[in-house]
């Protein structure tokens, strides 16, 4: 059943057999989670959206249609995961400690103290978007969909998801300067 692909898998959940949900789950399980990460920046609620995302994946199986690939289908579900979860909130997650990154900060070598300094930077900056802008940059320079895949995932235009690109990346952009210079005037 490995070597079947995740569109048929998802045919046969549709078709009321979950035995495939386990294959579903190993292949994309880490992205899933990963994803959510990104767009929360906390682990403990990365991990309680990710096993959220899994589970609706089986109770809206009868959404899924072949009109896209199942990944953006995946994505749009971890998508609308992480609004509820952001609606229910409604306080600032973008402030967590960068140590429950886990590893997924960047590790400093001997003579790239620079280099780390601006991942550090640039982390900081994603933090401080808002988590409707940090969603398009996550899913066009981390998870690598084309504007029309994250459209869908969306649920607006591929013009508009361009320019959502457009717009946030301008916007971290200037975040980025700015904490680069309050980091400059500290020293």
């Amino acid at each position: 059943m490995s070597e079947t692909s995740d569109e048929d898998l998802m045919r046969a959940v549709r078709e009321g057999d979950v035995a495939p949900l386990g294959v579903l789950f190993e292949r994309h399980h880490a992205r899933v989670h990963a994803l959510c990460f990104r767009l929360t920046r906390r682990v403990d609620v990365a991990d309680d959206l990710a096993q959220e995302t899994m589970l609706r994946v089986l109770r809206y199986a009868s959404s899924y249609r072949r009109d896209s690939t199942f990944t953006t289908w995946l994505y749009r579900l971890t998508y609308n995961v992480c609004q509820d979860h952001w609606r229910k909130t409604r306080h600032d997650e973008r402030t967590t400690d960068l140590s429950e990154a886990e590893g997924e900060g960047v590790v400093a070598r001997d003579g790239d103290d620079r280099i780390d300094e601006r991942h550090v930077l640039l982390d900081e900056a994603m933090q401080r978007l808002a988590p409707e802008r940090r969603a398009v940059l996550v899913l066009s320079r981390y998870n690598d969909l084309g504007y029309d895949d994250i459209a869908r995932v969306l649920e607006c235009t591929p013009a508009a998801a361009r320019v959502r690109a457009h717009r946030a990346l301008n916007e971290l952009r200037e975040i980025y300067r700015e904490l680069e210079r309050s980091q400059h005037d500290v020293r």
